[in-house]
């Protein structure tokens, strides 16, 4: 899956805030905390809200930032069942940033249709909100 975003900020002040844990948390609309476990590696509490109820999960992440390429590379292990893995390549253009996401799910779970769909809308929130930081 691959999602494109065009945001009025600095390739820079996005690459920092996909690499620097604690601000990525405060602009995710679902990660509650990152905590650092050792260089590059980190553990995500996330809460999603099934129906009216909240689920909150931790999972263990790791980020790999290539800033020559202004790319960042974050692989996640959810409840040990789904791997993924998101690119995020980012452009300048004029006065704004492309931000090109690919996404990669790996899980023997029939959720892949699900997952797309919330990746979609928490991504394009989580871009906003860095936009309007």
């Amino acid at each position: 899956m691959v999602l494109y975003f065009r945001i009025k900020k600095s390739p820079d002040i996005i690459l920092d805030y996909l690499t620097d844990m604690q601000k990525f948390a405060s602009v995710h609309p679902v990660i509650s905390k990152i905590e650092k476990t050792t260089e590059g590696k980190y553990i995500v509490h996330e809460t999603l809200k099934l129906g009216l109820f909240p689920f909150s999960f931790t999972y263990p992440a790791s980020i790999e930032s290539r800033p020559l390429h202004n790319t960042i590379i974050i692989r996640a292990t959810v409840m040990k069942l789904t791997k993924i893995e998101m690119t995020f390549v980012l452009k300048a253009e004029k006065d704004a940033t492309v931000v090109e996401e690919s996404i990669k799910f790996k899980t023997l779970l029939p959720v892949k249709f699900i997952m797309e769909g919330v990746f979609r809308a928490q991504h394009t929130q989580l871009f906003k909100n860095i936009e309007s930081e």
